[in-house]
């Protein structure tokens, strides 16, 4: 049997010592682990070793702390079996210790043959205790299990193509709040060797790809993480990393793509393949998860550029020589996602307007490398928008067939009537699928949201607010307005703050509140990153053209 371990606390040394030499007689599974003379340090004690405790005998009245008063704050902590030893008959006392769960109440002098009849029966409570808790701990991970194997079904089902969305009803709630990342882990091209492989060999390296991923997203459930799922696609596989909301955001992405990293190097090194690793950015409201996939599957289009065993992520194309395109060349950059959110809307004038603007910037660049760069990324971003609407407007050419047009031009010129094919192509699709029944809820919605710029807005508010289903409303919205619910709020929301920062009467924090952010520095780096200067730059430059 294992061993009860015991502690002894009373402040007469040679009556401790007794009742330990008692507790011994009464059988091996009975182990003295220490003896303490006030209940402040067999307290301290506890705390030392987690309450890793079974038996405490104490006496009742001490100095410092006397034994009551240490039996009820140990058990606000841990769970353990008291016993209490006391020279004072006293109803008060015996009352005291009942209460606090005491299996026993023994006066000095100990009568030895009571004491090592009820050690016995103590030594049973605690065998079926330990057993009942064994059986409750089993039934909770089953139902861990139970639970995380739903989690990853409802994933695998918000993200199937065949789902449907209007049934999927408040999914998110079976999920914990905070901050997501989703990761997508597709195969790069196979080596030659591949066309040998068996049956079995393929089973094998299947179980092994499967295994590292399993692996790796458990591991990766240390700070900021607090857990994940990880699921089959079609012909790849996806993770989701789960964050606490107060977790810093800059952190998060590092560690997400640090975790992408060991998911490259773990199959690189255990199997013969390779995997390229495609990372969100931060999904503030899993209602958004399905537009999360669609970018990652566009990013992963860049295989096409950089070569596969990669991680890619929208500010980073490429882990290792590639560019990142915002850093070296910021303003082709920003005309290049001013010309994706155009295409996003169908604004076929403003995609125009960028596009001639774009190539004009390009004729002026002098690295051939960056010039193709930049419209492979531009082809590529325009494919994507396309494939976010795929399920309604059909299948579009593959984008190596895109990027091979491009690459057979012959000069700017005509690149830039190929590039201009495929943008107008992509806006008179989105167009044409626009219906006006599906119009009026958005537009309802958009209302709504600027009335409350002001509060905390979720996809289930403004979902809720339009009688409609939150997963099936996002997908409505992204495809009338070109963006999700969460980036028209940003944006709504950055519009006006430019607004309220004319009042030099209010700080950053009053500025923050009334846009709906209750962290001033969160605020600041989203306004930064949509309009390219931070808010007191942005006064700065108010007061200089007044």
């Amino acid at each position: 049997m294992q061993s009860i371990r015991t502690i002894v606390v009373d402040d007469e040394a040679f009556i401790r010592r007794g009742i330990e030499r008692l507790v011994r007689s009464c059988g091996e599974p009975f182990e003295i682990l220490s003896g303490f003379d006030n209940g402040r340090d067999a307290l301290n004690y506890l705390h030392e070793v987690n309450g890793a405790v079974d038996l405490v005998i104490t006496d009742v009245k001490m100095p410092e702390m006397d034994g009551v008063a240490f039996i009820r704050e140990a058990r606000k902590h841990y769970d353990f079996f008291p016993l209490f030893i006391s020279g004072y008959d006293d109803f008060e006392y015996v009352h005291a210790a009942m209460l606090h769960g005491s299996v026993d109440y023994f006066l000095k002098p100990i009568d030895r043959d009571r004491f090592r009849i009820r050690m016995a029966e103590i030594r049973k409570r605690i065998a079926e205790a330990r057993e009942s808790r064994y059986r409750l701990a089993d039934m909770e991970k089953k139902a861990e299990r139970l639970k995380s194997a739903r989690q990853t079904q409802l994933l695998k089902d918000v993200m199937s193509t065949e789902a449907d969305l209007s049934r999927l009803g408040y999914w998110v709630e079976e999920f914990p709040d905070g901050r997501y990342v989703l990761l997508n882990i597709a195969l790069d091209a196979l080596p030659a060797k591949a066309r040998h492989y068996t049956d079995k060999d393929w089973k094998a390296y299947s179980y092994a790809l499967e295994n590292i991923i399993d692996e790796i997203t458990r591991t990766a459930q240390k700070a900021p993480f607090a857990g994940g799922w990880w699921w089959r696609g079609n012909a790849d596989h996806w993770v989701l990393l789960h964050a606490g909301r107060s977790a810093d955001p800059g952190f998060v992405a590092s560690e997400a793509f640090a975790a992408a990293e060991q998911y490259c190097r773990a199959v690189r090194t255990y199997t013969p393949f390779t995997v390229s690793v495609a990372v969100s950015d931060m999904v503030e409201d899993l209602y958004l998860l399905r537009e999360a996939g669609q970018s990652t599957i566009g990013l992963l289009n860049y295989r096409l550029v950089f070569g596969g065993n990669q991680v890619f992520t929208s500010r980073l194309v490429g882990q290792t020589g590639a560019y990142s395109l915002d850093a070296v060349d910021p303003g082709c950059y920003r005309t290049v996602k001013r010309i994706v959110q155009a295409v996003r809307q169908a604004d076929d004038g403003q995609a125009a307007a960028l596009l001639n603007r774009f190539f004009d910037d390009l004729a002026r660049l002098e690295s051939p490398r960056l010039i193709q760069w930049l419209l492979q990324y531009l082809t590529i971003q325009i494919h994507a928008v396309w494939m976010e609407h795929a399920e309604d407007i059909g299948a579009a050419d593959s984008p190596e067939e895109e990027l091979n047009r491009i690459k057979l031009a012959a000069g700017l010129g005509q690149i830039k009537q190929e590039v201009k094919r495929l943008v107008l192509r992509t806006t008179d699709a989105i167009r044409q699928h626009r219906r006006e029944d599906a119009a009026k809820p958005v537009e309802l919605a958009k209302a709504w949201i600027l009335e409350h710029l002001d509060e905390e807005i979720t996809v289930k508010k403004v979902a809720d607010h339009v009688y409609l289903n939150p997963t099936y409303f996002c997908k409505c919205f992204k495809t009338q307005t070109g963006e999700t619910v969460l980036d028209y709020v940003t944006r709504m929301r950055m519009e006006k703050a430019k607004d309220i920062l004319r009042d030099r009467s209010l700080n950053l924090q009053d500025v923050s509140r009334r846009v709906g952010y209750q962290d001033a520095k969160y605020f600041s780096r989203l306004f930064k990153q949509w309009h390219g200067l931070s808010p007191s730059q942005y006064r700065e430059r108010l007061r200089l053209e007044t």
